[in-house]
């Protein structure tokens, strides 16, 4: 069986390598997208089984991501990730294919848990 796809979209580079290489430890595939306009054209060209999303960045919010993405026919599932995101960003994240959201900052074992029990409940 092949390894399940995750896509990582993170403004901090840091935080994106740590979440990239957590996941890539637990033997999935992760590409990383470092704004919402990279994640959207990256999850075009390539079918991910999840997307960890920041709400907060810059070019396209993490929102503008969710809209655009649940709008498709092949829904992934996300794990919003939210720091201080406004409350029109808030509701957002509790669209019906977020399968979670993680407060910023989160434990590697909280994420890692998180993303294990969204690809479990496929």
């Amino acid at each position: 069986m092949s390894p399940k796809r995750i896509l990582v979209t993170e403004d901090d580079p840091s935080i994106r390598c740590l979440l990239a290489t957590i996941l890539r430890r637990a033997s999935y595939d992760v590409d990383t997208a470092a704004n919402g306009r990279d994640a959207v054209e990256k999850a075009q060209q390539t079918s991910y089984d999840v997307i960890v999303l920041d709400l907060m960045m810059p070019v396209m919010s993490g929102a503008e991501v969710l809209a655009s993405l649940t709008s498709r026919t092949t829904n992934p599932r996300f794990v919003v990730i939210l720091s201080a995101a406004p409350l029109e960003d808030l509701a957002m994240a509790n669209g019906a294919n977020v399968f979670a959201t993680l407060q910023k900052p989160s434990g590697i074992h909280d994420v890692l848990s998180t993303v294990d029990a969204c690809i479990a409940a496929e």
